[in-house]
């Protein structure tokens, strides 16, 4: 099972704001079209690089990404089901040194 968190984060610390909430609604509404009962997407705060946002991350795969759409809840969703990564919003975690 694969579980996508996307940063809904709207705090207004100076900082970019993710705001991926219409990310999360389409990707919800997405894996209930595809009856994908075996991944799951949950709302989160801020998950750290909020100067690439819209941020998400998917678990177990520690897969990161970055500069996401609504466009992009399809390949997001093909991710969660089969694995699919999407190299363009791929993007290194937080503090990593790759």
């Amino acid at each position: 099972m694969r579980h996508l968190f996307v940063c809904t984060n709207l705090r207004g610390s100076g900082k970019p704001v993710c705001a991926g909430t219409p990310i999360l609604v389409e990707v919800q509404r997405l894996l209930l079209a595809r009856h994908a009962s075996t991944a799951m997407v949950t709302a989160c705060d801020c998950l750290g690089p909020c100067f690439d946002g819209p941020n998400a991350v998917v678990y177990p795969d520690a897969t990161w990404y970055g500069e996401l759409t609504t466009e992009d809840a399809p390949r997001l969703v093909d991710h969660l089901i089969d694995g699919t990564i999407l190299d363009d919003k791929r993007r290194d975690p937080p503090g990593s040194d790759q």
